[in-house]
């Protein structure tokens, strides 16, 4: 939304349905990885493992996938992903990503508290061909400016 001199403001309610979907989505990005590289990021060897001069071959060896891809950077994603997905640190970004921005229900509030849901209802009238629609209903609040 423009403001003063050059400068803009972020449409709060875009803003919050935004971070709305992308919170709860973050669980979902977990799920999918997780189903992706199955238990093998739970059960991977530590990284001091395959440094031992003993079992560090046999690691390379066995946990190669790809013979187009280097072993190291191999093993390297499998930490990654354990990282991601099993670690404490992985558990506090999951939670942080949920609530970083806020709660979603704060989100939720702010959204119905500011949107003009009397507009989208006569626009859905206009839509349905019931009594009480209004064809600009939409328009209107999209080239009325916001009032801070």
């Amino acid at each position: 939304v423009p403001y003063g001199p050059g400068s803009y403001i972020p449409h709060s309610i875009y803003c919050n349905v935004g971070r709305c979907l992308t919170g709860e989505a973050v669980f979902r990005e977990a799920e999918i990885l997780c189903d992706i590289a199955g238990g093998v990021v739970a059960t991977f060897p530590h990284e001091r493992d395959f440094v031992n001069p003993e079992t560090g071959p046999q690691l390379l060896r066995y946990t190669k996938r790809n013979p187009d891809m280097p072993v190291e950077d191999q093993a390297q994603f499998w930490r990654f992903l354990g990282d991601r997905l099993c670690s404490a640190k992985g558990g506090i970004s999951n939670v942080g990503s949920y609530h970083g921005g806020g709660s979603p229900i704060m989100e939720q509030i702010a959204i119905t508290t500011q949107y003009d849901i009397e507009s989208r209802k006569k626009l859905v009238r206009y839509i349905a061909g019931m009594s009480g629609g209004d064809r600009e209903a939409l328009a209107k609040t999209l080239t009325q400016p916001e009032k801070y």
